[in-house]
């Protein structure tokens, strides 16, 4: 099937442009009306979903791409984008008490999220104003309807049903337990140049550290590791007995929610960053809308504030998380014969370290009553070659049973090879060795 799209004149598309434009004009009314008071989630949410229907229908209809709408349709995406950061700190707001974090570092944070959330609503409101104008110089009819205050008022939730989910948890779920600890125990190991320990002066801060060392896809590649660590939680073991027992579980968990969001806040910021700030897109608009808002305060939020604390939250959740693999560890022994053929070279070295760092805790391999890290293929390696000279043929591993266990696997069909090194298939419940 064949689409012929029709091009249609600039003064054609404003009749079709005003219906759909209309409520974020009705929006731009109540801010402007109102733009000394806080705003509330529901208003930042509502502008979400309206800016980005407005959005859907200027790309439907290929606005991006035309001279006269282009700068209408980046005022919205901007709005969009500042009003989805403002919702997610308004949420870390409304939760904090809850995510059980060091009271300090909270109460510093707090005052800091109000401060930078008073920025992202001069922004929002900034951005709407000239929206505002825009409409009025495209032909736009600005609605003379101004909307009441309840419609974005926020209740303050005085009565919960009874907590009385109580879910038996699966029947490994200390191994649940250690997946998740070690989930976020990797994404801290591979934060790297998003760890801030100090924050920089405004003036110092380098504009070319985005996107050169911190940009949205790096940042969103770091918060799929976050994210999987809070998915696996909430599956299996949230309304457990265990959490219950456990308040350092849902410090664990705590932790991950506020770097998660904290990830957002850097990674929807750093899209706005890229997108506006930065000559990556050399349009008239970039310059127009960096006019609007200052590039380093922006970049001040991101670095100063989101990468910040969450260097803060991610440090303590990681030690939260080192913690809880020590207490719900079961350490066991076990003696497994050694690889036949080559022995302990890189292949069979390499299946047992990701065995080792799957599951987090320590895992150890004794030879001769020597002591060798099993998470790391230079010490398996280091001692194949002992095991080799001395013509030892059974070793012993120690640590975790879940650990133990994907040992014994591996070794009942020789460490993924045969006896001259070509690689053989490894049973299902060690697939995940195939993709770590």
């Amino acid at each position: 099937m064949e689409f012929f799209v029709e091009i249609i004149k600039e003064k054609d598309f404003v009749p079709l442009a005003n219906k759909a434009s209309h409520n974020m004009l009705t929006y731009s009314n109540y801010l402007l009306e109102n733009r000394h008071k806080q705003l509330s989630k529901k208003f930042f949410v509502t502008c979400v979903k309206e800016s980005i229907e407005l959005e859907d229908f200027l790309d439907d209809h290929g606005a991006r791409n035309n001279k006269i709408w282009v700068y209408f349709g980046e005022l919205v995406a901007s709005i969009r984008n500042f009003s989805s950061t403002a919702y997610i700190i308004s949420h870390i707001l409304s939760r904090i008490k809850f995510y059980k974090l060091d009271n300090k570092k909270s109460v510093a944070f707090v005052k800091e999220a109000q401060k930078r959330l008073s920025f992202l609503q001069e922004s929002i409101f900034a951005l709407f104003s000239h929206l505002q104008d825009e409409a009025k110089n495209l032909g736009l009819t600005i609605p003379t309807a101004f909307l009441d205050e309840s419609c974005f008022e926020e209740h303050l939730v005085v009565k919960s049903l009874p907590q009385n989910i109580n879910d038996e948890g699966g029947e490994d779920i200390h191994g649940d337990i250690a997946r998740v600890a070690t989930e976020l125990i990797n994404a801290f190991n591979e934060s790297g140049v998003f760890l801030f320990n100090r924050k920089v002066a405004i003036r110092n801060l380098d504009i070319s550290i985005i996107p050169e060392k911190i940009n949205e896809e790096t940042l969103r590649h770091l918060e799929a590791h976050v994210h999987n660590s809070q998915s696996m939680y909430d599956t299996y073991i949230q309304k457990t007995p265990i959490e219950a027992e456990h308040p350092v579980l849902k410090s664990l968990r705590g932790h991950i929610s506020v770097t998660l969001h904290l990830l957002g806040v850097a990674r929807s910021l750093s899209h706005f960053f890229e997108r506006h700030e930065t000559s990556i897109r050399q349009e008239a608009t970039r310059k127009k809308i960096a006019k609007i808002i200052q590039q380093k305060k922006v970049l001040d939020v991101i670095i100063n504030f989101a990468l910040y604390y969450y260097t803060a939250f991610i440090h303590d959740g990681q030690k939260c998380a080192h913690e809880i693999l020590d207490k719900f560890t079961i350490v066991e022994s076990r003696k497994v014969k050694v690889p036949e053929g080559l022995g302990f070279h890189l292949r069979p070295s390499t299946l047992v370290a990701k065995i080792a760092n799957h599951y987090g805790s320590k895992l150890t391999m004794l030879v001769n009553n020597n002591e060798f890290d099993a998470s790391s293929v230079i010490d398996i390696m280091w001692a194949g070659g002992m095991i080799k000279k001395e013509g030892i043929t059974e070793v012993e591993f120690q640590g975790d049973k879940n650990a133990i266990r994907d040992v014994e696997v591996l070794a009942s069909v020789n460490y993924g090879e045969d006896t001259i090194g070509n690689s053989t298939p490894l049973p299902d419940e060690l697939t995940y060795l195939r993709h770590d």
